[in-house]
């Protein structure tokens, strides 16, 4: 093999490595690039997840509002059922005594 076939060669085999090289980074670059776009992906998913997190403690707040709000006409309602049943009760004795009276007065005008 003559020195120039020699030199040849060696330019050939530089060329190949040369053309290896960049098929490597540009698979490399494809992939980062890949990787970049994943990333941003997750970045974009995150950020909706964080707006859906603010607005769900939004609904829990308006929810622990409306839940103490009813509570407190749950206990006006038991106070007012309350009073009614006294009303009631002093209702029932008042009309107990009228009955009596009624009963009396006819038993008495019966005879």
């Amino acid at each position: 093999m003559t020195s120039e076939q020699r030199l040849d060669r060696l330019e050939r085999i530089a060329m190949l490595m040369a053309r290896a090289g960049l098929r490597v980074r540009r698979e490399q670059n494809e992939k980062i690039n890949i990787i970049i776009d994943a990333q941003i992906k997750n970045e974009d998913r995150f950020a909706q997840n964080e707006e859906r997190f603010r607005k769900n403690e939004e609904r829990f707040e308006r929810l622990a509002e409306a839940q103490a709000e009813t509570q407190k006409v749950v206990k006006q309602l038991a106070a007012s059922h309350k009073e009614l049943a006294a009303s009631q009760k002093h209702t029932d004795e008042r009309l107990g005594i009228l009955i009596d009276i009624v009963r009396t007065d006819r038993n008495a005008n019966s005879n």
